[in-house]
């Protein structure tokens, strides 16, 4: 066979072209495949921190009041919210803000998981309150939950994308007491 005839039957032999378009096309499919399961997993996280600040706003708003061992009581609880992420790394503050006749933002108690108190009483609270809540005269339990999610493929990746290591996270929630006019810390 010449070289002329066999370079037109190369040229014209179209069996392969599939598998090599597969093969180019395979790695960023699974790219895609790894990235949609990371931002999944993510989204998850996020919303069993956010059914934690729920739960515990809830629980405490129900309490007329309540002490810093209920409170850690709960904090167990969150563990089985959480579930199936891992709970190392997980925090949380649970607090009493009370808004005076001018509807200034004052912390009345706070109590994180180690039963500390993380907020100063008397102080304005760390983080915003949303307009509307401040109303005069009134109080508001605040939740806050913060976790950092670990990606599963991360260290595949963290040479080239290093802030994809950790993702810090957290949800916090606002509830009135629904029982009494301050949920009172003993």
């Amino acid at each position: 066979m010449s070289a002329r005839r066999r370079l037109k039957s190369f040229k014209s032999d179209k069996r392969g072209v599939a598998a090599v378009e597969f093969a180019l096309l395979l790695p960023m499919l699974l790219i895609i495949l790894i990235g949609m399961a990371e931002t999944t997993e993510a989204l998850n996280f996020k919303r069993k921190l956010g059914q934690t600040a729920s739960s515990l706003a809830d629980l405490v708003s129900q309490a007329e009041s309540i002490s810093r061992a209920e409170i850690s009581d709960l904090n167990v609880a969150t563990k089985w919210i959480m579930d199936p992420f891992p709970t190392t790394g997980i925090t949380t503050v649970t607090a009493s803000v009370q808004f005076d006749a001018t509807g200034k933002a004052r912390v009345a108690w706070s109590v994180d998981e180690k039963g500390g108190t993380p907020w100063a009483t008397g102080s304005t609270p760390p983080v915003a309150i949303p307009a509307g809540l401040n109303r005069p005269n009134t109080t508001t339990i605040v939740s806050l939950v913060k976790g950092t999610y670990t990606p599963m493929f991360a260290g595949l990746v963290t040479n080239i994308f290093p802030r994809a290591g950790t993702i810090p996270m957290e949800d916090i929630f606002f509830l009135r007491p629904r029982f009494t006019e301050a949920v009172v810390l003993n």
